[in-house]
């Protein structure tokens, strides 16, 4: 017995090029207009309904949403709920019939003309489908559809299928709209962040400062838009320079609030701005730790290293808030080494601070490397460290110029990491001492 072949009769070419069309859809509104441009070469429907009750309102009423006529080119629907509740409320009539439970219904027996809401439509239409459209255990929703099909040309089946057919559209329909807010919320936040990585860039400083004896290279690579690492310079009485590293816990936007937060209490501390002296280094971290512990900062901290430079007596003194502590290179024999000091706990978590400072003599050609712990614990993709092991070969690999340390450091970086991928802000400032000054 010959078989037929279901794959080339026009009604499955129908549905095929109606799923190709709407999923091809990029909002909901331009999915539904497509729908019933297409549905109704599927199924005899000549005018489509969305209807929503309003909800707030006692006696009942609700709002036609949207409507499509055969021969319409698109469907005018709200963007959003606020808009839709813009719209004119209804009551009684047809559709209030239709909706006053939530059943799906197949109607043969109506009249439009005393009907204001819907006086508007082609007087033969013969036969009108309502389905809820379902949000969980509520109807969100409801879909009606007229045909000027008599009621016979429809079946419970068919009235099955519709049903299925438009929650499915609307569960669709749904991902595209919150696609679309996602789309919009993620704009408008990286919008943000692009703002607070432009006032985190205005205050780190604009260029490295000319200090007498100092060689600086500086780099600072944020993970984010915005990061959570700040490094400073001081101009500071007595010709001496102060120098600032500091690391907040976390990165982007949060980080760097507190960031700017440090930058304001820095500037504002009445020893550096306008002493007759240098300030002590541990004296100024226990100003910023008092300030940031008032400030609350909810679980986040701040590591730090402040120091000061003499540039007559080649003396350079500093304090160690729970911060990576510094490398020499020397420049006598090139040979690398840690400036551990008496560290103290990050600022921000407990007052008093009891941070000390320590004093070290530059040889010539010193350097002097600070860095955040986003370059010593990035990680390759095995999850091997890079460590403080590769930090210093990186340092003994080059010369001991600040923009040598810098590319050298990087290039390491990127060779243990397999690419620029970061996970951390990465920040360094590279100091080269080049012998006793005399002002």
């Amino acid at each position: 017995m010959p078989r037929s072949d279901p794959a080339h009769h026009p009604a499955l070419d129908d549905v095929v090029s109606l799923l190709r069309d709407v999923t091809q859809a990029s909002t909901s509104a331009d999915s539904i207009t497509t729908f019933m441009q297409r549905y109704r070469r599927v199924r005899p429907v000549d005018v489509f309904l969305g209807v929503r009750s309003a909800s707030n309102d006692p006696a009942g009423g609700y709002r036609i949403i949207y409507e499509h006529v055969d021969g319409d080119d698109s469907v005018d629907r709200p963007a959003s709920c606020e808009d839709a509740a813009k719209l004119p409320v209804h009551h009684g009539g047809l559709i209030a019939r239709l909706i006053a439970d939530p059943t799906p219904k197949l109607v043969a027996d109506f009249s439009l003309g005393s009907d204001p809401a819907l006086a508007h439509l082609p007087r033969d239409l013969a036969t009108v489908m309502a389905l809820p459209i379902f949000a969980g255990v509520d109807v969100e929703e409801w879909a009606i559809t007229f045909s000027r099909q008599p009621a016979s040309a429809f079946s419970a089946d068919d009235l099955a299928r519709a049903l299925m057919t438009g929650n499915l559209l609307a569960m669709a329909n749904r991902h595209l709209d919150s696609f679309a807010t996602i789309s919009r919320l993620h704009t408008r936040l990286r919008d943000q962040f692009d703002q607070v990585a432009r006032v985190q860039q205005q205050l780190l400083p604009s260029r490295t400062p000319d200090v007498p004896g100092l060689e600086i290279a500086t780099s600072y690579i944020p993970s984010e838009l915005a990061g959570g690492d700040y490094y400073d310079f001081f101009r500071l009485p007595g010709e001496t320079w102060g120098v600032l590293i500091a690391d907040v816990s976390g990165h982007g936007a949060a980080a760097a609030t507190i960031m700017a937060m440090l930058h304001a209490i820095l500037h504002a501390y009445a020893p550096i701005s306008e002493g007759s002296g240098p300030p002590n280094p541990a004296d100024v971290l226990e100003f910023a730790n008092a300030r940031l512990v008032h400030a609350n900062l909810e679980g986040a901290f701040v590591t730090a290293i402040f120091a000061v430079f003499d540039p007559v007596a080649g003396v350079l003194t500093f304090a160690n808030a729970g911060h990576p502590p510094p490398r020499l290179k020397s420049g006598l024999d090139g040979s690398i080494h840690p400036l551990d000091s008496d560290a103290a706990v990050p600022l921000g978590i407990l007052t008093p601070l009891g941070a000390s400072s320590r004093s070290i003599t530059l040889r010539p050609n010193d350097s002097i490397v600070l860095y955040t712990d986003g370059i010593t614990e990035s990680f390759d993709l095995t999850g091997d460290m890079f460590g403080t092991t590769r930090l210093d070969q990186a340092l003994h690999d080059c010369t001991g110029a600040p923009d040598c340390i810098v590319e050298s450091v990087h290039k390491a970086l990127f060779e243990h990491r397999g690419g620029p991928t970061r996970d951390d802000d990465q920040t360094l400032v590279a100091l080269r001492f080049h012998g006793l000054c005399v002002l």
